[in-house]
């Protein structure tokens, strides 16, 4: 607070910021972003940093990402978790340009590490967008459809093709091609190789699925997105071996590590320290070995 301002004047500028710093519809503030104000009102001072922390910290200007790649990845991470919050920030990131096409293949890739509830839940965040009309790149502005451009190496990390029906020898050969020992993942294909042992017709459409199908479909991401789309997930869930996985992906594919980390930033805002701190002990482990890698003897 400043010394030119009352408590009560105090309270309603965070109020107004809360709800001007996430562009909030009418509907979204009663059903979910009310009760934040309830806090603002006994404690203003704790939220003078927590909004400046929070979502107010990332402005519509890109940074590292653009915002709507930002509102991409925690519209897909609160979908996993349930949170009606995963509408709003799905919501922003349609006005911002997302296409729906491409708001569906974001909740595709982070399916595989979060379930079908991540798509049922994202599913119906989209479904109430189309029903209240809501036109992709509505919201005025100089970043309305401003994408940050990627230096894409398309030939760094090539995803094998699948093509069913296949024998046990190609569903092993494609599940050590994918989960590669060069990318740090020797260890997972030989559990998935295991299992596909055991039930082969299974592991050869989670092949598919998993990876195969973006050969087979009109992709309307990146590699680099899909990736950044899934890390949240997978290191809410402490799955420490696929969130290096899935760094080291993305760092060949082209991603910058200030991409990597700003796509694991916007996490915290929904989720805490346990994302933060455990993805950016991975992410500094793995950027130091492909730095090293790649230095001159």
């Amino acid at each position: 607070m400043n010394n030119s301002e009352t408590r009560e004047q105090q309270i309603q500028r965070l109020i107004d910021r809360h709800v001007g710093d996430r562009n909030m519809d009418p509907r979204s503030i009663e059903e979910t972003y009310k009760f934040t104000h309830l806090g603002i009102e006994i404690d203003p001072d704790f939220f003078e940093a927590r909004l400046d922390m929070g979502w107010g910290f990332f402005k519509d200007e890109p940074r590292h990402l653009d915002h709507i790649t930002r509102n991409m990845i925690i519209f897909v991470y609160l979908a996993y978790r349930r949170s009606t919050g995963c509408f709003h920030q799905g919501r922003k990131a349609v006005m911002m340009g997302a296409t729906y096409e491409q708001m569906v293949e974001a909740l595709e890739a982070a399916h595989v590490a979060g379930g079908g509830l991540t798509l049922h839940h994202g599913f119906e965040a989209l479904q109430r967008m189309r029903d209240e009309g809501l036109v992709p790149g509505c919201q005025e502005g100089p970043w309305r459809n401003h994408w940050v451009k990627f230096d894409i190496k398309t030939d760094a990390v090539v995803d094998p093709l699948v093509t069913l029906p296949m024998t046990q020898e190609e569903i092993e050969a494609n599940i050590r091609a994918y989960y590669s020992a060069e990318l740090g993942a020797g260890e997972i294909a030989e559990d998935l190789v295991y299992a596909s042992r055991i039930d082969p017709d299974f592991w050869s459409r989670y092949c598919r699925l998993a990876w195969g199908v973006y050969h087979e479909k009109e992709c309307f991401l990146d590699p680099i997105r899909r990736e950044l789309m899934i890390l949240g997930i997978l290191a809410f869930q402490g799955r420490t071996e696929l969130v290096e996985f899935h760094t080291r992906r993305a760092l060949l594919l082209g991603a910058p590590v200030e991409a990597l980390l700003e796509a694991l930033e916007v996490t915290f805002v929904g989720a805490g320290n346990r994302i933060l701190f455990d993805a950016v002990r991975v992410l500094r482990r793995v950027a130091n070995e492909l730095s090293a890698e790649t230095s001159p003897a």
